[in-house]
Formats: C-alpha cells, structure tokens, sequence
C-alpha cells in the first residue's frame, strides 16, 4: 500500500524547505553585507582623519627635503608630492633643499647638518621602514623617530616625519604611491609650521629687534655718528 503524504506534513515540509533556502540566502548576504558596512567604516573614518588647512603661503620661507635611498621607488614618489605641493603652497622651487641618504637610520644626522649649514623654516623628512623577520626594524623606529623630535625640539625648526612605519609592503605601497598617501599633508604641514615659527619668533616689519643670546647683547645699538644711543637693555647672560 503506497504511503500518500497528509496536507499538513506536505505543508510542514515546504514551510522546512523555503526556512532552510532563507538561512542558507541570508547567510550568503551577510559577508557581502559586512563587507559593504567594512568598506563604510573605513570611509567614515578616512574622512575623520582628513586634515584641513588654512590659506598657505610659503613665498618667503626655506623648507628643506631629507629623504632616504631605502625603498627609493616609494620614497620619490612621496619626495615629488612633496615637492610640488610645496610649489602650489608658493614656495619658491630655488628655496627647496633636498639631501638624500642611504636609509632612514641617517636621515637624522642629515637633519642636524642642514639647521646648521641652511637656513631654514621647516624640515620634511622622507622613508619607508617595512617591518622584516627581526627586530631592526622595531630599533631604528625608536630611534629615528625620538631623534627627529629632540631635533626640532632643541634647534626650534620644525621636523615633519614622514617616514612610514609599515608591517607589510602592501601597506607601503598604498601609503606612498596610493590614496593613502600623506605626503601632500606633510608639504602643506611644512609651510604652516614655518609660518607659526614665523609668526611667534619673528617681528613685524618695521619693529625694532631685540638681539637676544650670550654676552650682554643690547636692544637699538647707536649707529656710528648718530644721535645717542638710548639706555641699553640686556637680554641674555654675560
């Protein structure tokens, strides 16, 4: 005798079937689902992360470029966003001084050399550190990093780092050549730092200067056969 289904079973079985299709549709979704949503969020925070600038102007200041051979092809590329941003930022191209060194260890002592043989506004210093099998890597970080800001501490010019500190070299080339890239950032960060050096060590033009360091300096000296120079003012230790 043939089994024959009653309605109700056939009915369970199909409400079975379609419960069982939605799952299986539903689970399918949801990695695209939280892919779309990852893919949002990081919008959301790229643009959180977005720095934005006044009007900028970099007609009277020296900013110089020290940048590393390590990983060259990902450091030029950076160096000629740098260089032209500087350029659009009126900057004028005679007043940018590139160095370049073998690796990001040196570019410190590179930094030093020219506050002392340039005169400048602000330093944009260039590389690439790409994390490897050891700790080298976790060294000259450290080390780089805390140099440049004692640098720019010590000597008052300001440093912009821009060396990237990357665990793979996916992330290096998305930094460098990539729409991740910070480099114009880094350009524009130069000029407003050096105007704020600018604005708070400079004087306005035609304010008289005060001379101030070692050995009894004085405020408005008397020109040679002029009129009596005014009570001298010391700033400074004798």
């Amino acid at each position: 005798m043939a089994f024959i289904p009653s309605s109700a079973a056939v009915l369970s079985s199909t409400r079975t079937s379609s419960s069982t299709t939605t799952c299986k549709q539903s689970k399918l979704a949801a990695p695209a689902s939280r892919r779309h949503n990852a893919h949002l969020n990081s919008i959301s925070m790229n643009a959180a992360k977005a720095v934005t600038f006044q009007e900028l102007d970099g007609s009277k200041f020296r900013i110089g470029i020290v940048s590393s051979r390590w990983n060259a092809d990902l450091v030029d590329a950076m160096g000629e966003e740098v260089k032209k941003t500087l350029i659009a930022n009126k900057v004028k191209e005679d007043n940018i001084i590139e160095i370049k060194v073998p690796g990001s260890w040196e570019i410190p002592q590179a930094a030093r050399y020219i506050t002392v043989t340039q005169k400048l506004d602000a330093i944009v210093c260039l590389g690439v550190l790409v994390k490897g099998e050891t700790n080298h890597y976790e060294y000259i970080c450290d080390a780089v990093s805390k140099a440049l800001m004692n640098l720019q501490i010590n000597t008052a010019i300001p440093i912009v780092f821009g060396i990237l500190t990357c665990q793979t070299q996916e992330q290096a080339d998305a930094r460098a050549k990539g729409n991740k890239s910070h480099a114009a950032d880094w350009a524009r960060s130069a000029v407003e730092m050096a105007m704020l050096r600018a604005s708070q060590m400079g004087k306005a033009e035609g304010e008289q200067k005060t001379k101030i360091g070692f050995g009894g300096f004085v405020e408005n000296p008397a020109k040679e056969g002029g009129p009596a120079a005014p009570k001298e003012r010391k700033i400074g230790f004798n």
